[in-house]
């Protein structure tokens, strides 16, 4: 459901250009379909690429500087036409498509960036005007747009500010109401929240997610930051130099991590044992036959969807043991799924083996594994 009442301006013409609407609600907003591109002649900046954006949905994708991130990006709304393979939005070869074509597709996908883009010169409401008064829209459709969308981002008392005037937060919401201007489709984000400290960048991403829910508009984000992927994607893609390396649900790819491209962009300094447990670590066979002290990596990945039971864990381990402390890590909720790391401690004794008592943990967690003795 659209939420401006005023009729909607329509670019004429579209279906003749190939850009015509795609009513099929089952058929992906975007696919990129064995996508490659090569800049000056040799330099692949991707290579073989093969992506479905759901409708509706938030798919992250992410990657290193350099990556290819911001060339996917751009093959969206025909900037870049790929070297090889094509790329389509709601059923439309966007490679196709002529000038007129692609005027009209552009029209159905707004464009968030990094840096604002905003005129100095402008008020906030004549920024956000701007496409409107360009595409010819009567004043009256203009003014009960503007101040629909000022509503949405949470700046109807800022209508007349300048945007020297403007924190960088503010900043970004007239960016993402000028790009809702012509009721968009499709709303691609170009490491929209990289500029601002992580109170705003929290309060964007809320923002991205309800215009999300409540509009249905898909939305398509590039970004370095896992954090954001975590806190507003469905879906995640994972780039590393130009090729697609993982994909999946957020839950999946950050409980389960599958690719060392993908490892390195998760790791936190948390995930490390703490320094002083690092420096005792020593190798099981190192360690005498009874009265050890080992640690275990306990996994939760979110593939089994119930919550932790650390009673039952803690009795696992303690068959056979005398002592068992959880000495670091933690459990957090991702789309709903519990998932994290816990370093868990346990004295062995009365002739229990390490490998014994890991293979009844495992029963409650995803995974466990023996690191050492300390």
């Amino acid at each position: 459901m659209k939420w401006f009442n005023s009729a909607r301006f329509v670019e004429p013409g579209p279906a003749a250009h190939g850009a015509s609407p795609d009513a099929d609600p089952a058929r992906p907003a975007v696919v990129f379909d064995h996508v490659g591109k090569v800049f000056g002649g040799a330099n692949a900046a991707l290579s073989d690429v093969t992506i479905d954006v759901a409708r509706g949905e938030v798919f992250g994708i992410i990657g290193r500087s350099g990556a290819g991130k911001s060339t996917l990006l751009r093959l969206v709304n025909g900037l870049e036409k790929p070297t090889s393979g094509t790329v389509r939005v709601h059923g439309v070869d966007v490679g196709a498509l002529d000038s007129r074509g692609l005027v009209a597709l552009r029209r159905r996908i707004g464009m968030v960036f990094q840096h604002f883009n905003l005129l100095s010169a402008k008020t906030v409401y004549e920024n956000i005007a701007l496409p409107l008064k360009i595409a010819g829209v009567p004043k009256a459709a203009i003014d009960a747009r503007v101040n629909a969308l000022l509503d949405l981002v949470g700046l109807a008392d800022r209508r007349d500010a300048w945007p020297a005037r403007l924190s960088g937060g503010q900043k970004q919401r007239v960016g993402i109401a000028r790009a809702l201007v012509h009721e968009p489709d499709l709303l691609l984000c170009d490491e929209a929240t990289s500029a601002l400290d992580p109170e705003t960048t929290r309060s964007i991403l809320a923002l991205l997610r309800d215009i999300n829910r409540r509009l249905g508009v898909t939305i398509v984000l590039i970004t370095h930051e896992m954090e954001v992927i975590r806190d507003v994607c469905d879906t995640v893609a994972v780039i590393e130099r130009g090729e697609l390396v993982e994909t999946g649900p957020v839950w999946r790819v950050f409980g389960d991590p599958r690719h060392d491209a993908t490892r390195a962009l998760l790791h936190r300094p948390g995930d490390d044992l703490p320094e002083e447990l690092a420096a005792r670590l020593r190798p099981l066979g190192d360690a005498p036959a009874d009265a050890s002290r080992v640690l275990f990596d306990v996994r939760f990945t979110g593939e089994r969807g119930d919550e932790p039971d650390l009673v039952a864990l803690a009795h696992a381990f303690g068959a056979g043991s005398d002592d068992v402390r959880f000495v670091h890590g933690g459990i957090e909720r991702i789309q709903g799924r519990p998932q994290g790391r816990l370093v868990v401690a346990a004295t062995l004794a009365d002739g229990a083996g390490a490998a014994a008592l890991a293979h009844a943990a495992r029963s409650h967690a995803s995974r466990v594994e023996v690191l050492g003795h300390v």
